[in-house]
């Protein structure tokens, strides 16, 4: 944890779009000196990006402990390289593992938690974040393919949609990437083979190997020019907030 840090994320509990209670969001509490929220919104890069198979290693079983988190080769170089080249990364997860009664809000909190400190030691910044708990067959409006949980990122963050991209490894991360807008990058590190009938049906706008292959085709693609030293003291994150409390 940096003691430099201008700003802390506080967590909250929130309705989600389809106004069922869900989707945790881990927010930034600004000081007073910088608030990245009110910047023009052509100021910032934007990129939402699944977890599980992006990130970390995807499990049949669920991620459900933080003892069961793996990063993905290249993922914590990924985040670093978009960090420094001025994108503003915002994860967005299906998590049904908390409706299914296989992990508490607490413990994926806490996960959550373990892996923004371990990207900030690693030069990472997580803008954002929001998980849809419910099963599939709760028919909600934020668990992807839905893009309610790109919506409201965007919303709170004045996020141009038509201008960010979208990182996943299912057509489902696709999916919800289209429906809000977004161009769409589709990563085979997880579960989703190319010749996958999804693929077809949502078309990417580019595939890459992994994060890191993914990150470096967006800084090149953007003919990227990393932000000063200042600049990314100022942006960067930490955890030090208070403990999460959540409402029914």
């Amino acid at each position: 944890m940096r003691a430099t840090v201008a700003r802390s994320i506080r967590i909250e509990s929130i309705r989600s779009p389809c106004s069922q209670v869900g989707c945790l969001r881990l927010r930034p509490r600004l000081n007073d000196r910088y608030d990245m929220n009110h910047q023009s919104s052509t100021r910032w890069r934007n990129v939402f990006l699944d977890r599980d198979g992006v990130i970390n290693e995807n499990r049949v079983d669920h991620v459900k402990t933080w003892a069961e988190f793996h990063w993905l080769p290249g993922a914590l170089e990924g985040l670093r390289l978009l960090t420094e080249h001025g994108f503003r990364i915002f994860i967005v997860t299906n998590q049904a593992a908390v409706n299914r009664g296989l992990i508490t809000r607490s413990d994926l909190a806490e996960i959550h938690q373990r892996m923004i400190t371990v990207a900030a030691a690693h030069g990472a910044t997580i803008a954002g974040l929001r998980f849809c708990p419910h099963r599939p067959d709760e028919a909600c409006g934020c668990r992807k393919p839905q893009p309610g949980m790109l919506l409201d990122l965007a919303r709170e963050h004045q996020v141009d949609l038509a201008a960010a991209y979208m990182i996943g490894d299912a057509p489902s991360d696709i999916a919800a990437g289209q429906a809000a807008g977004c161009r769409t990058i589709l990563v085979l590190s997880g579960r989703t083979p190319l010749d996958h009938p999804g693929v077809q049906e949502h078309p990417p706008t580019h595939i890459a190997a992994n994060l890191l292959d993914a990150a470096r085709w967006l800084c090149a693609r953007a003919a990227c020019v990393p932000f000063p030293a200042e600049q990314q003291k100022r942006d960067s994150y930490t955890l030090d907030h208070p403990a999460p409390v959540y409402s029914k």
